[in-house]
């Protein structure tokens, strides 16, 4: 007759207790998003690109649209447009 503790093939009394060991979730890149202002209205800056002229930027703000009322509103504006908060 087979007996004893860890013989069940179950693993042992802590790895039951506590469960396997997590494997460690893969690293998050950092967010490209930055701050900025757009007319003095905070937004976020999400990307950059190069337009036919000059670097443009890729910006989500929340503005106030008559009307409607609050919206979030995504747009590609020219980098001179965009400056960063304080």
């Amino acid at each position: 007759m087979r007996g004893g503790y860890g013989s069940s093939g179950h693993g042992s009394l802590h790895d039951r207790i506590h469960g396997p060991t997590p494997a460690t979730p893969p690293t998050t890149p950092p967010s490209p998003a930055r701050h900025c202002l757009v007319d003095g209205a905070p937004s976020l800056l999400v990307e950059w690109r190069q337009g036919e002229r000059a670097w443009e930027g890729r910006v989500v703000s929340v503005l106030w649209l008559d009307g409607q009322g609050w919206a979030t509103v995504e747009r590609w504006l020219p980098a001179s447009a965009i400056t960063r908060p304080g």
